[in-house]
């Protein structure tokens, strides 16, 4: 039985996939045991209405590769395939683990820095957060935000009024994809040479390592992630996951995040067509 991988389409053209998810399309249909299908995701982002291409769906199992989607629209994806007899290899459940980071904290807890969780209608308690961290940055269940002036980190010398400040303004630059509560998370150093870290991405497929690839643009001289190391992470309860790991200052290893494998890019340079192989071949 062939696997479905699951694309979202051209903005325009429902029968093509995303142009930014194009170069991975054509390496999957390089295999006869791969069958690529299309979905209108910003139709549905925006109306919650589904449609597939091609319309009639051969039943078996599915894997998609595509844009993020909240918890309760990945629901709806999974429970439409569903209905015709096309399975995700992710259940709604195994989803919300690695995508929403509090849910699989306890699973990492020890190797990864510390945090605390405040639900989305609960006031973050500023004193008590100084108290336990010296440094701590400000981040939703998925993810922090990039790219912008918005502090790295936070410490003791803010405010009260301040960082309440900064809550709001991380919650508007989030704007409709802020996801869950409020995380404090713990900031810790990480190495850098020439201003670039040493983070590695892997992907774990049915309890197996798919990949472990560069994710930082790094130099090739910089230490690899152990292996002895993604190892021990290959058993969380889902099928299909991501988990980041980066270097330390002191040449130690941390996580600093975990995804669903099937809203996780790829590596900056990695190997599509090996990628895909694991797929194919996941029997």
């Amino acid at each position: 039985m062939r696997t479905l991988i699951l694309y979202p389409s051209d903005y325009f053209n429902i029968r093509k996939p995303d142009p930014d998810y194009e170069y991975e399309y054509r390496e999957a249909v390089r295999f006869p045991d791969l069958m690529a299908v299309f979905y209108n995701y910003d139709e549905f982002a925006v109306t919650g209405r589904l449609k597939f291409y091609p319309v009639d769906l051969k039943p078996g199992p599915c894997i998609y590769r595509g844009w993020m989607l909240k918890p309760d629209q990945y629901g709806y994806l999974y429970d439409t395939l569903l209905e015709q007899d096309v399975r995700l290899v992710n259940s709604p459940e195994e989803y919300r683990l690695c995508h929403e980071f509090p849910n699989v904290y306890p699973y990492i807890k020890g190797s990864t820095p510390r945090m605390t969780v405040f639900r989305q209608d609960e006031p973050v308690d500023w004193q008590e957060i100084r108290k336990q961290y010296g440094r701590f940055l400000i981040k939703d269940y998925v993810k922090s935000v990039k790219g912008s002036d918005f502090p790295a980190y936070f410490d003791a010398s803010y405010t009260d009024q301040q960082l309440d400040g900064y809550l709001e303004r991380f919650k508007n630059l989030r704007g409709s994809l802020f996801d869950g509560g409020i995380v404090i998370k713990e900031y810790v150093d990480l190495a850098k040479v020439q201003g670039r870290t040493n983070e590695y991405r892997a992907f774990i497929l049915d309890g197996n390592v798919l990949s472990v690839t560069a994710n930082s643009n790094q130099d090739a001289s910089r230490p690899r992630v152990p292996m002895s190391l993604v190892r021990q992470f290959t058993g969380l309860n889902s099928h299909f996951y991501t988990v980041d790991f980066a270097e330390l200052e002191d040449g130690s290893w941390t996580i600093i995040e975990t995804g669903d494998g099937q809203v996780s890019g790829l590596s900056p340079n990695q190997l599509v067509f090996p990628f895909y192989e694991g797929i194919a071949n996941r029997g």
